[in-house]
């Protein structure tokens, strides 16, 4: 069973992260679940568990966010219509970054969406998010500078190496290098870029 596989690509790591092996975790404030992708615990002792956290969520109805203090929160709209935050539109592929201490309004613009998002403590890293697209039948080659990187693809099929990814997976890339992208299939491929660098 393909649950997750390690190859080593000029020197780098490379992870591939199925979305059948993400764990469901309870949301801070027991109003919903979200699948956990990936995170790294903290280091140091603090009120803060982990250094960062990449995690995606099925939300089915309005309400607030849970108050993460002390980090920094990406998001972005992977499926659905969109979210309204604290009045704020966030329309799919749009990416926000705002702090885990404030108190944050969630209203669904219309059905159900899936979220992405990533908390991280702005203390011991740094991050951003992107939203890509890959034409049919094409690649690209990137420069990843950063030391942890993140794929995760929201629509069509994405390969890396020998592996390929459908929706809702991810890959995991540690290390500098350059990393080939493929989309081998006949519509366009939509992922994001999630990228981790200590400071």
């Amino acid at each position: 069973m393909d649950i997750l596989r390690e190859v080593f690509f000029n020197e780098v790591m490379i992870q591939l992260l199925r979305s059948s092996t993400y764990q469901r975790m309870p949301w801070k404030n027991g109003l919903g679940v979200t699948d956990q992708i990936d995170l790294a615990l903290s280091e140091i002792k603090s009120s803060q568990p982990y250094s960062w956290r990449l995690s995606s969520a099925l939300v089915t109805a309005s309400n607030p966010f849970s108050i993460f203090e002390g980090y920094h929160r990406l998001l972005s709209v992977v499926q659905g219509d969109g979210l309204v935050l604290n009045q704020r539109p966030l329309l799919p592929f749009q990416v926000c970054e705002f702090s885990g201490d404030d108190h944050t309004d969630c209203q669904l613009i219309g059905s159900a969406v899936r979220d992405l998002g990533l908390i991280f403590n702005p203390k011991t890293h740094q991050a951003r998010m992107q939203f890509h697209s890959l034409p049919a039948m094409s690649e690209t080659v990137l420069s990843l500078p950063e030391e942890t990187q993140f794929f995760y693809l929201a629509k069509g099929r994405m390969r890396i190496a020998d592996q390929t990814a459908a929706a809702q997976d991810c890959f995991k890339l540690t290390h500098e290098t350059q990393v080939k992208i493929q989309n081998t299939e006949s519509e366009t491929l939509a992922y994001y870029q999630i990228s981790l660098s200590p400071l």
